[in-house]
C-alpha cells in the first residue's frame, strides 16, 4: 500500500483519500471503484450511487411542469446525459439495468408531453389519429401516475422515440456488446 501511495501521490501528483483506500480481494468481497460495483470473480456493474446520480440528473432536465417542443428538447438536453453515461457505464454487465432506465426516461418524457398538451382534447385527437378503438379516456393531463396508461402509449408509442432520436441506452449496450445480444 505505502509503494502504491508514494508512485500516485508522488510521481503523479495524485491525492489519495486516507479512508477510502483499502486493499481488497475481490474473490471474497464486492468493492466500488470509479463508479462500478465490482462483485465477487469479475462480473462489475454501476454502482446504486451512480444510477441514483444519473436518474437525479434526469429528472432536473425532465421537470414535468415544462412545456417543450419534445423533438429539439431530447436532441438538446437529453441525449448527450444518456449518450455519456451509457458510453461509461455500458461496459459493465448492465443490461437490464438499461432495459428498465429506457423504460423510465421514455416514462417521463410522456410525462413531459402530457404536460405540453394541457388539455385532454388534443390526446384524444392523437388517439384518433393511430386509429384508437374503444372509449377515450378521462385523465388529469399533469398526473404522473397516467404517463404509464394504457391510452397514453397508445398516443406516445416507443417508434415516435426512435423518431425524434432519442438515444436508447439498451442501443448503447447492444453496440459495445454485439456478441451478447
Amino acid at each position: 500500500m505505502k509503494t502504491v501511495v508514494k508512485l500516485l501521490e508522488k510521481e503523479l501528483g495524485l491525492k489519495i483519500h486516507p479512508e477510502k483506500r483499502k486493499i481488497v480481494d475481490n474473490l471474497v468481497e464486492p468493492f466500488v471503484f470509479l463508479g462500478y460495483v465490482f462483485k465477487i470473480g469479475y462480473y462489475h456493474s454501476s454502482s446504486d450511487k451512480a444510477v441514483g446520480k444519473f436518474k437525479k440528473r434526469i429528472k432536473e432536465v425532465t421537470k414535468r411542469n415544462q412545456t417543450v417542443n419534445l423533438e429539439e428538447f431530447v436532441k438538446h438536453r437529453l441525449n448527450p446525459i444518456i449518450r455519456g453515461w451509457g458510453r461509461y457505464f455500458g461496459i459493465g454487465f448492465s443490461k437490464k439495468l438499461f432495459q428498465n432506465l429506457d423504460s423510465w426516461i421514455r416514462r417521463r418524457l410522456r410525462m413531459i408531453q402530457l404536460r405540453s398538451w394541457r388539455i385532454i382534447r388534443k390526446l384524444h385527437r392523437e388517439l384518433r389519429k393511430r386509429n384508437w378503438e374503444g372509449e377515450l379516456p378521462l385523465l388529469v393531463m399533469t398526473r404522473w401516475k397516467n404517463s404509464k396508461t394504457q391510452h397514453v402509449h397508445f398516443a406516445i408509442p416507443n417508434e415516435r422515440f426512435r423518431e425524434i432520436k432519442l438515444v436508447f441506452l439498451l442501443d448503447i449496450y447492444d453496440e459495445l456488446h454485439p456478441q451478447r445480444r
